[in-house]
């Protein structure tokens, strides 16, 4: 007799969502100085995708706290 087998999804644990909130936040504050230094005025690049993991609203959280650590590295002593 076979027995079917159920995938199943990894259980996110708090240390792995913070590791992936972590790799995320950096991925978009890298992505975001990248692009406030190299970019012209007045033109934007896409952010990156977040992680199918992460629900929406930490995603744009994540993207609000990545907005101002940027905004924070380029005015620092101001």
């Amino acid at each position: 007799m076979q027995t079917s087998q159920v995938p199943q999804t990894p259980e996110i644990t708090a240390l792995s969502l913070s590791h992936l909130c972590a790799s995320y936040l950096k991925v978009l504050f890298q992505s975001r100085l990248n692009a406030r230094m190299s970019q012209p005025i007045g033109t934007s690049t896409a952010p990156p995708t977040p992680p199918l993991l992460l629900p929406l609203a930490l995603a744009l959280e994540l993207d609000r706290i990545a907005v101002t650590l940027v905004d924070a590295f380029q005015n620092r002593g101001q």
